[in-house]
């Protein structure tokens, strides 16, 4: 009863926030980059509730419970990334004032890569809502029992719902409550575990490789997965919405801090959901520690954080893949027709999530694609540009640069199509290198184009 009331409050409260917000919707610079005025910690925040949402929090506790304390790399792999973004990407991101990561490419690259990045974009962000969308019907389950289909449900339509009001501007107003509210209760849940129910002496190793994670593994989690926080279009969104290029610098650093942070916090979670006795039954560990180990009042702040991680992941998730729709395959500048598409993308999502419950499987199964093919050849590009009026002077050879895109998505792909083992790693790995290597040579062998607007 407690628990549903807290809920439709809680429910109630994001609501409000959303439709105080509507106002500000009033055109796609307010609604996909809130106006490019925001201040550091809000970016910052954002940032972290955008990477740390309800799927890599309950899927790092899960993963760490199954093979130990190397899981906490799920995590640490994007806090790398983000420190390497601060030095490399931020300041030039935030110059080129784009309004999507899509436009950005088109920048850089010409009309070639904007229209590949849209498609990678679209197809991995509607992959990764249907993971927010899994990891949110979990926590329904937990707390009130609804069957997983209606649990999905319930979920993407509430999401949906809370993107398509407010827009940028209400995500960044919502993410600093949300991300506190899911930091506090993992600190807390933390104390408690170790404190309160601490496990025996010697159970809890910090190894770095064991029999189910070698060197192998740690490539793959920081250059593949870290990958997809590094050149993100969630990431680029908040950069573009800071006040200014050095700010948004400055957010891309303090964010790869907490990302550290969070990722040992969640690897000792899962460590002690392994050294216990304790039986998760049909749920996953960290919403079984909600539902038997915590007490009640801690148990429920915990899960609310949960999903408060979840709407801060999925709302931006569904406005990028929108906005992307929209602005750069669609090519209209209507606020409506995001909110259209919004609506779209979510109901394939929440189609997906109705046959999947893996929440990391799905999660490195859309990253791989994304990370081979796109992350190197936009990095290169990002290196050779030199803007002046907004875009490049330096263009690579259109089809050569496709041709990086494609190559690498599709190795990547091919990674997540074959049995788990080295070559779902090697693949992925494989596509990157080529997708690099082909987006050089598009600047540098092959004659290039001139820069155009």
């Amino acid at each position: 009863m407690w628990i549903t009331i807290a809920l439709v409050v809680y429910a109630l409260v994001i609501m409000g926030i959303a439709l105080l917000s509507l106002r500000y919707a009033d055109s796609m610079e307010n609604f996909l980059v809130a106006g490019r005025k925001q201040r550091k910690i809000l970016v910052v925040a954002s940032m972290l509730a955008s990477t740390i949402g309800g799927g890599i929090t309950i899927g790092t506790v899960q993963n760490a419970s199954k093979i130990g304390f190397p899981a906490f790399w799920f995590v640490a792999a994007g806090g790398i990334a983000h420190f390497l973004q601060g030095f490399l990407l931020s300041r030039k991101v935030r110059e080129s004032e784009a309004l999507t990561m899509a436009e950005l490419a088109h920048k850089i690259a010409g009309p070639h890569a904007r229209f590949w990045t849209s498609i990678v974009v679209l197809v991995t962000w509607t992959g990764i809502a249907a993971a927010q969308f899994t990891a949110a019907a979990r926590i329904l389950t937990t707390l009130v029992g609804i069957p997983h289909f209606g649990s999905v449900a319930i979920a993407a339509v509430f999401l949906i719902l809370y993107t398509l009001i407010g827009g940028q501007k209400s995500v960044l107003r919502t993410d600093l409550f949300q991300f506190g509210l899911l930091a506090t209760a993992i600190i807390i849940t933390l104390a408690y575990l170790f404190i309160a129910k601490p496990p025996a002496i010697g159970s809890v190793p910090l190894e770095l490789f064991n029999s189910q994670f070698g060197p192998l593994d740690l490539v793959y989690y920081v250059v593949v997965l870290g990958g997809s926080y590094f050149i993100c279009p969630m990431m680029f969104g908040r950069i573009l919405s800071a006040d200014t290029p050095a700010n948004a610098r400055k957010s891309s650093f303090m964010s790869g801090i907490g990302m550290f942070l969070f990722a040992f916090a969640l690897a000792f979670i899962g460590l002690w959901a392994k050294a216990s006795t304790f039986s998760a039954g049909n749920l996953d560990p960290l919403n079984a520690i909600a539902k038997t180990v915590l007490p009640p009042a801690l148990g429920i702040l915990l899960v609310i954080g949960l999903l408060a991680a979840i709407l801060s992941t999925a709302d931006t998730v569904l406005l990028t893949a929108a906005g992307i729709l929209e602005n750069d395959l669609v090519k209209r500048k209507s606020v409506n027709g995001v909110r259209l598409f919004t609506v779209l993308i979510g109901a394939v999502a929440a189609f997906f999530a109705l046959f999947q419950k893996d929440v990391i499987a799905m999660l490195i199964k859309t990253y791989n694609g994304y990370t081979a093919g796109l992350v190197p050849a936009l990095f290169v590009a990002l290196s050779f540009a030199s803007f002046k009026d907004g875009a490049s002077e330096r263009r690579p050879q259109p089809l050569v640069f496709s041709a990086a895109i494609i190559i690498g998505y599709g190795l990547g792909l091919a990674g997540s199509l074959v049995q788990a083992g080295t070559l779902a790693k090697l693949l992925p790995l494989g596509g990157m290198i080529a997708s690099a290597c082909l987006a050089v040579l598009s600047f540098t062998v092959f004659k290039p184009e001139s820069a155009r607007a």
